[in-house]
């Protein structure tokens, strides 16, 4: 099971629509409802909306809320970014596709050291509880 993001389950339980249902008013699969319900995957905000549209709750019934303290995260990520352009890391590379054309994606390596900073900057920010 994925980390815990949504309701959709706890809220399903309490009206007598059944998975089934939902499913075909969704046109999706009785699977996607259950991954759904596990957090393995989570819906588009199209279909939350359409499932809080049918079960007649808000649709921040369907969303757990996450509490979070500021740490500067943001600031601190947006200065590791410049950072990493001046040092001369690239943040597009070209690649080559199967049929043969070149694409510009995301430099896995500037991704990567952004996500890494992120990780050590939570450990290092993190609160004693």
């Amino acid at each position: 099971m994925g980390k815990k993001i949504n309701n959709i389950k706890e809220e399903l339980d309490k009206s007598s629509l059944q998975v089934a249902t939902l499913a075909l008013y969704l046109d999706v699969e009785n699977t996607t409802i259950s991954k759904w319900n596990s957090n393995k995957y989570q819906p588009s905000l199209n279909k939350l909306n359409d499932i809080g549209d049918i079960l007649e709750i808000d649709n921040t019934n369907l969303v757990l809320s996450v509490k979070r303290e500021p740490t500067g995260l943001a600031d601190a990520l947006q200065k590791e970014y410049k950072r990493l352009l001046k040092s001369g890391t690239p943040k597009k590379i070209k690649v080559t596709n199967d049929k043969g054309e070149d694409k510009e994606v995301n430099n896995p390596e500037f991704v990567k050291a952004l996500r890494e900073f992120v990780e050590k900057y939570k450990k290092e920010n993190a609160k004693v509880k």
